[in-house]
């Protein structure tokens, strides 16, 4: 991980979500102790000195309520590569976006988070419902067969130097040999890294009953965890990329729990 001073992205939208985000935000940043950029995105420079009133209005209010004043910009442009663009520029180490539930809804391939999150080379969090906790003390890790997956391995140091955070490593219960054998490589991996951290963690392997994302949402409830990462996997299409049904789901469906969205380099 670099030791560059970084940055916290909130993106604000003036709606419900992204005041969830925000508050979010603030608890990750009194732990890690970086600061906090209030980004929005507007269509036409038209919109700009309403939009920079509006969001120093917010940033006022974050001061009074915590006794800090975060940064703001505002962007002109399409949402998803303004906000990357601005995560870019800053060296933000993550993105904390708010996010609508959709929770009984199949499709997910329209969601604008997901969209965002495509376009991102930093990590995203994503949040539905006010912040539970402050800390991230169960966190679960759900391992797949792809190569991909082992990107987010290093982020269990990060967890490890700023939190006392114990590891939950969910598998799918697969049968095809082949995949079998690529998941156990990437499970040996991650504990390898555990090991060499010192870092508290538990090994599961869902029933296989239901989906995928299903059962690994239903663990992370049972045990209460604070947060979910997911290493995304991206499908081509003709003019960008979708993440993964699965990884769409856990995004989409996590309820009250923040998922942290790692996308491959």
């Amino acid at each position: 991980m670099s030791t560059i001073r970084k940055k916290i992205l909130v993106p604000i939208n003036f709606e419900q979500p992204g005041v969830y985000a925000l508050q979010h935000a603030v608890r990750v940043s009194n732990v890690v102790n970086e600061s906090i950029v209030l980004v929005h995105v507007v269509k036409s420079d038209q919109e700009v000195d309403d939009a920079k009133t509006r969001l120093l209005e917010v940033a006022q209010g974050v001061h009074q309520k915590y006794d800090f004043l975060p940064e703001t910009i505002v962007k002109v442009g399409d949402v998803a590569d303004a906000i990357a663009d601005a995560a870019s520029e800053m060296n933000a180490s993550m993105v904390i976006m708010g996010s609508a539930s959709v929770k009984g809804k199949k499709d997910l391939s329209d969601l604008p988070t997901l969209k965002v999150i495509t376009k991102s080379v930093v990590p995203f969090i994503t949040i539905q419902e006010p912040p539970v906790n402050k800390r991230y003390d169960d966190i679960i890790f759900p391992i797949d067969w792809t190569i991909e997956n082992k990107e987010k391995h290093a982020w269990i140091s990060y967890f490890c130097d700023y939190y006392v955070s114990k590891f939950h490593l969910v598998k799918p219960n697969i049968p095809d040999p082949e995949k079998l054998a690529k998941l156990d490589l990437n499970m040996a991996s991650a504990v390898r890294y555990l090991d060499q951290k010192g870092a508290k963690y538990q090994i599961y392997t869902t029933p296989g009953i239901k989906p995928y994302a299903e059962e690994v949402l239903d663990l992370a409830v049972n045990i209460r965890a604070d947060l979910i990462v997911i290493m995304t996997t991206r499908i081509p299409t003709d003019d960008s990329f979708i993440i993964e049904p699965h990884e769409q789901s856990i995004i989409g469906q996590a309820g009250h729990i923040p998922v942290m969205s790692i996308n491959p380099i």
